[in-house]
């Protein structure tokens, strides 16, 4: 490796450690003081808020890495460029990408380091974590104020559990529709609810119930059964839905594939999002790469100071467009518009594909 090259790593890692620790020191300030008041208010033990951001910190690392990348990415080259020494470089005969490969493959290594702690370290680390903030550091929170839209549960005795809403605070299901499954996961009884709501001791109790029996065919036998009251087997309590990782953010990319096959044969729409949400998990880890290659060639500016600002500012604000046209892509992929490989990959490949030609026109 040339020393230049090792120069460039050198600054680019100095550069990242100071970033990631600087922006997940603001995002838990910014936290804290949100709920500043519910602090001294209840008297929250110090050692509750130090377990929970302790917890809560693999999650955060993998969501700053994209933005600790990019901001030191674009320092080192925008300080290099506003004395010329790129210029100087690239009249010598090295080209742009013999700079950028070194930052290219520091950042490669921490998209794969995103990829593990994601998947091996967040899910279990969450669960701690939103344990923590429910029952210790969200106690004086008002009922209701918290709710959960389009639930969807692989229960206790194999049965998939789907709600329009879940409101955990009152201890509520909306709309709620629930498929008994065989060990071969198909359905023999299908129940739809209005309303079902905890009583308590382990009984939830369903308002203008509907069951339906079905075949080893799938298909629904007899004429269904019409309850304006019936009790409801749901084998989680509210306590344990809170802190259920029914949330594919939260979930390792081999439990989300497990969830996708149970709920293959039963619900297309959410198999739809299931599979954009897993082709995601494999995407998402590239987001650090993506924006460094899309944002180093617009912040590279010669000439005053002035004009390097703005060629930080520019590289930057390109790179941040990645995000809502990764959101829209993904948003068109759930909705079926996109295929769920391309809506999860879409965006990876625009900008990557941009990246590539700017840098090439920079060199």
């Amino acid at each position: 490796m040339r020393i230049l090259e090792k120069y460039v790593l050198k600054s680019f890692v100095a550069a990242f450690f100071f970033c990631i620790v600087l922006l997940i020191a603001l995002g838990i300030i910014g936290d804290v003081l949100g709920f500043l008041d519910d602090v001294f208010k209840h008297n929250i033990p110090l050692a509750s808020i130090l377990s929970f951001y302790f917890y809560l910190a693999p999650f955060a690392f993998v969501n700053m890495v994209p933005f600790a990348c990019l901001l030191s990415a674009v320092h080192v080259f925008n300080s290099l460029s506003k004395n010329h020494e790129i210029t100087a470089v690239i009249a010598s005969g090295v080209s742009l990408w013999g700079l950028l490969r070194p930052v290219l493959l520091a950042t490669f290594v921490l998209c794969l380091a995103t990829f593990i702690v994601n998947d091996r370290f967040v899910p279990s680390a969450m669960q701690k974590a939103t344990r923590i903030r429910k029952q210790e550091l969200e106690r004086g929170k008002a009922a209701g104020s918290r709710e959960i839209k389009n639930l969807a549960v692989y229960g206790k005795g194999d049965q998939i559990i789907y709600a329009k809403s879940f409101a955990p605070d009152i201890s509520v299901f909306r709309d709620l529709i629930i498929q008994r499954q065989d060990k071969e996961h198909d359905i023999i009884e299908k129940i739809n609810a209005r309303l079902v709501k905890w009583q308590g001791e382990g009984v939830w109790l369903g308002e203008d119930v509907i069951v339906s029996k079905a075949d080893p065919d799938g298909n629904f036998t007899g004429q269904p059964e019409i309850f304006e009251k019936k009790r409801i087997f749901i084998g989680e309590s509210p306590e344990e839905l809170i802190n259920y990782q029914w949330d594919p953010r939260f979930m390792s990319y081999g439990r989300l594939k497990r969830y996708l096959n149970i709920f293959r044969a039963s619900s297309p729409l959410t198999v739809r999002r299931l599979l954009v949400d897993l082709n995601y998990k494999l995407s998402f880890p590239f987001t650090a790469l993506i924006t460094v290659l899309i944002g180093v060639p617009f912040s590279i500016e010669t000439g005053r100071r002035a004009s390097a600002l703005i060629g930080m500012a520019k590289g930057i604000t390109v790179a941040i467009l990645y995000l809502p046209v990764m959101a829209i892509s993904l948003a068109l992929g759930k909705g079926g518009i996109l295929p769920p490989v391309i809506a999860a990959w879409l965006s990876n490949a625009l900008f990557a594909a941009a990246g590539v030609y700017f840098v090439n026109r920079k060199s």
